[in-house]
């Protein structure tokens, strides 16, 4: 397996923009909800932030990894490279949902707040 060096930098870049994006928005709710008087909700979005690097974490072990093993494997080792990078795959995909639907619920519930 051949690892595109230049698409998974601009993976990374995004995936840090994305990071920085998510918490700097859970510290502008953090802000704004004394002025609702609610708090707490603020710690979802930066929670999904957290879920997100570690699913870019996930993600480069597994290319760097078994992308690395993949290419250099005897035919009796694919199996268990496959295997073990489709299990690195479910989780990084599991990370990325809780970082979405962490996000999605504190999203839905100050919306919810400001909405009344």
């Amino acid at each position: 397996m051949r690892v595109d060096i230049p698409f998974e930098i601009l993976f990374a870049f995004s995936i840090f923009i994305f990071t920085i994006s998510l918490f700097v928005y859970g510290l502008i709710i953090k802000r704004l909800l004394p002025l609702i008087e609610k708090k707490g909700i603020w710690i979802l979005p930066v929670i999904g932030s957290i879920f997100l690097v570690i699913s870019a974490v996930i993600h480069f072990y597994r290319i760097w990894y078994f992308g690395g093993a993949l290419t250099v494997a005897d035919p009796a080792d694919l199996f268990p490279l496959i295997k073990g990078m489709l299990r690195a795959n479910s989780v990084e995909s599991f990370s990325t949902l809780s970082s979405a639907l962490l996000t999605l619920l504190g999203i839905t519930v100050y919306y919810r707040w400001i909405s009344k």
